[in-house]
């Protein structure tokens, strides 16, 4: 009952923490970029509340109540409304996220947006009206189902500011970026035995608008190499392995990931994991490196 409960209210400001969102401004003459999270949990009287640091490091305690509102505690232990879900299209209601934001006005619960490079429908759009500041507070929320708050368009001397989600990670493992790339690489623990299995994951995301390909000369697709404290390889992946020679195109739109699983003995100390893509276009690897601790059994 509980979980289907949970999933109902959650669905336009998903509460977990380590949930991140990651916000760009990239129209006018302001280039900005800004992050949101929660961080924890706390308890206050048997009721549990989120701690959310906002777009500009603000903090709060919040959570969804059972009627479908997003709320934050205050000092004095009442609560007051971030946003009315519930609310009907066209109706408002007071909020108290901002105090240069006015009251919130629904302006379509089915809202059209282009965001994280995909058309999204249902979304919940809201104004709010003007205060006594002077060039301040918010205009306009946007929030996606099972997503969060997508777009939040600011007052500023220089006339409207719009943060557009470009990064979202909800829950354990659902990431959805946009126009950006990268490489990274993960291992399954930070210490290890002087012999273990060591699991390997490598990761190139590509959430740009173009196609990212990669040419290959053999079936060789990484390599990595494990470096002791005074740099010397411990380990090299690849020196006991035969490749097929071929050639080879890959085209990556999205996420593309490698794993490795390999027994390794290694002595007592710090170390230092190196992969990179063994691409035709040398001169610029994707390449990443974490470190990681042998202990004597």
């Amino acid at each position: 009952m509980f979980n289907s409960f949970f999933l109902l209210v959650a669905q336009f400001f998903p509460l977990q923490p380590g949930n991140q969102w990651i916000y760009r401004v990239d129209e006018g003459p302001v280039r900005d970029v800004r992050v949101a999270e929660i961080t924890g949990v706390e308890r206050f009287d048997e009721t549990e509340y989120f701690l959310y640091r906002g777009l500009f490091g603000e903090r709060a305690s919040i959570r969804l109540n059972k009627q479908n509102q997003l709320v934050q505690r205050n000092a004095d232990g009442t609560e007051s409304i971030w946003a009315d879900f519930n609310a009907a299209e066209g109706t408002s209601y007071p909020t108290s996220f901002d105090r240069c934001t006015g009251r919130a006005r629904v302006e379509s619960r089915d809202a059209f947006a282009d965001v994280l490079d995909r058309v999204w429908v249902g979304g919940f759009r809201v104004s709010y009206a003007a205060t006594s500041c002077a060039d301040a507070g918010v205009t306009s929320d946007l929030y996606l189902p099972s997503v969060g708050l997508a777009e939040r368009t600011f007052n500023t001397l220089t006339g409207p500011r719009r943060y557009t989600l470009t990064y979202a990670r909800i829950g354990n493992a659902s990431v959805i970026a946009s126009g950006e790339y990268g490489f990274r690489i993960s291992l399954d623990r930070r210490q290890y035995p002087t012999r273990a299995r060591i699991n390997l994951r490598l990761a190139l995301e590509n959430w740009t608008r173009d196609p990212l390909k990669l040419t290959f000369f053999s079936g060789q697709r990484f390599n990595y190499t494990i470096q002791n404290e005074a740099g010397d390889d411990a380990y090299n992946w690849s020196a006991t392995r035969l490749f097929t020679a071929e050639i080879a195109e890959l085209e990556v739109k999205g996420e593309k990931n490698w794993t490795s699983t390999d027994e390794i003995e290694l002595k007592p100390g710090n170390y230092t994991l190196e992969a990179w893509l063994t691409h035709s276009d040398r001169g610029r690897p994707f390449r990443a490196r974490i470190p990681f601790t042998v202990v004597k059994e």
